[in-house]
């Protein structure tokens, strides 16, 4: 009975987006994907380029003495116990982001906003395919300098996974907020709230060892560029949107 309920929502999920899509003009969803097809391109460009110009720093040795000498000293000055780094790294994680998204989804979608749906699920799931570049081109070895490596997982470490959808998807979530703010004192909490909570989760992962400092600094730099160009795409089809007659179906 359960199950039966859960795919007849899903179902009806499903065709209340695809109707909601269908109302939006074409001219929406063109500048749309073509933005967001043109910005993962160069995404990935950014990303091979990046991997190629740090692994072979690595390679030469330069590279990762400074990330051997820079690791642990980061990591004690970030004011965050090795306990709760484990605490602020799940939100970070693809378990504890999952959930996140989904209900993301699935409100947007009952209230009739498709493109806020489908623009989070694209920079939810694209930005996997941006951090498999590099994990595909290059198996980093995991730090071992902080508790023998104990919080290391044995997967690719460049560019930290936790840091690129960290910044994706919480970054949506804030710029959602702060542009439905007009008070200027609550966009300014909702920023430096934006700060401290992907701060923390970004910091965790150096404080558990878990990454090199180049592999955070990467993911700093491919998460906040796949952000921006996630809401360039969104904003270029909201103007189609909302401009007058717009409303009307393009068959």
């Amino acid at each position: 009975m359960k199950n039966w309920v859960t795919i007849q929502g899903i179902k009806h999920t499903w065709y209340q987006f695809w109707h909601d899509c269908r109302q939006l003009p074409k001219k929406a969803w063109q500048r749309w994907f073509g933005t967001l097809a043109i910005g993962l391109g160069f995404s990935a460009v950014v990303m091979f380029v990046s991997t190629l110009i740090v692994k072979r720093a690595v390679d030469q040795g330069n590279l990762q003495t400074w990330d051997e000498n820079m690791l642990i000293p980061w990591a004690n000055a970030i004011p965050l116990s090795f306990a709760k780094a484990i605490t602020w790294e799940s939100p970070g994680n693809l378990v504890g982001m999952l959930p996140v998204v989904v209900v993301f989804l699935v409100i947007t979608i009952r209230r009739s906003q498709p493109l806020l749906a489908a623009t989070m699920a694209m920079a939810y799931g694209l930005q996997f395919a941006l951090v498999w570049i590099g994990w595909g081109y290059w198996n980093r070895d995991r730090p071992i300098l902080i508790s023998d490596g104990v919080a290391a997982s044995g997967l690719h470490s460049f560019p930290s996974g936790h840091t690129v959808v960290a910044l994706t998807v919480y970054g949506f979530l804030a710029f959602l907020w702060w542009r439905s703010s007009r008070n200027w004192l609550e966009q300014l909490l909702i920023l430096v709230l934006a700060i401290i909570w992907i701060g923390l989760i970004v910091s965790s992962r150096l404080v558990l060892g878990a990454h090199w400092p180049t592999d955070v600094l990467v993911g700093i730099g491919i998460g906040g560029l796949w952000l921006v160009i996630v809401l360039v795409a969104l904003v270029r089809a909201e103007a189609v949107v909302s401009t007058p007659g717009s409303r009307l179906v393009n068959r």
